[in-house]
């Protein structure tokens, strides 16, 4: 990691927010906080940041809004969501809205920092399939939607930046099965593939019921019991 990534921490709480700027500063990062939710999307706006750090509840504009806003803007800068709400529909409706992770309250400070050096760390993916046929259903992976049928009948379903890359990484491997190590390596970017989070648990949940509305889609994210997930839907051809 450069020792000179930019951290945009966003936390209401006086103390908790110096702390964390503290801590970060610490490790070799430029940090910058504010308290609230208009104050972070003025941050956002201006851009240059290589990781911000989302508490859920702020004041103004909620840190889930302000993540929202930020996708749909096409800003894809790593974003740890941290929030006091642990309950698995939580979770998942941050990752929804384009959390690259996140961290629940109280959480551990070397935990913390291990999370922000990986999404800082960020490498490409070598990825072939950019756009794909899948039994009926278009894959468009650079405009991360799925597509379907005509007229009245058509459908679409829309993928978050993280689930496109998880199936692109699939789709080029479609052959073999993907180990939960590579993945979390290769495509959540952590440093150590061997650390344990539910991370691909939860985003694999959350893709797999966005495709049961899919025709053939709830066939697509296979699991290959004791040595990961492997792409399984019938890909007719590439463009």
């Amino acid at each position: 990691m450069s020792e000179e990534a930019r951290v945009l921490v966003v936390e209401d709480e006086a103390p908790i927010r110096d702390g964390l700027v503290a801590l970060f500063e610490g490790q070799g990062f430029a940090a910058t906080a504010v308290g609230d939710g208009p104050a972070a999307l003025e941050q956002v706006a201006v851009g240059g940041w290589d990781l911000v750090l989302l508490d859920w509840m702020i004041p103004g504009v909620e840190g889930i809004e302000v993540l929202r806003r930020l996708r749909a803007q096409g800003d894809d800068t790593p974003v740890l969501l941290l929030t006091a709400k642990g309950a698995e529909d939580d979770v998942v409706a941050g990752l929804e809205a384009g959390a690259d992770d996140y961290v629940t309250k109280p959480f551990g400070v070397r935990e913390l920092v291990a999370r922000a050096r990986t999404l800082v760390r960020r490498r490409p993916v070598d990825t072939e399939a950019r756009r794909v046929r899948v039994g009926v259903v278009d894959l468009d992976l650079d405009g991360l939607e799925v597509r379907w049928g005509e007229g009245e009948a058509r459908g679409r379903v829309r993928l978050t930046a993280r689930e496109g890359r998880f199936l692109a990484y699939l789709l080029a491997r479609r052959h073999r099965p993907v180990s939960r190590e590579e993945l979390l390596v290769d495509v959540w970017d952590y440093a150590d593939g061997s650390i344990v989070t539910r991370t691909i648990d939860v985003h694999v949940m959350q893709l797999r019921a966005k495709l049961q509305g899919v025709p053939g889609g709830d066939g697509w994210v296979g699991t290959v019991r004791g040595r990961g997930y492997r792409f399984t839907g019938p890909v007719a051809d590439e463009a």
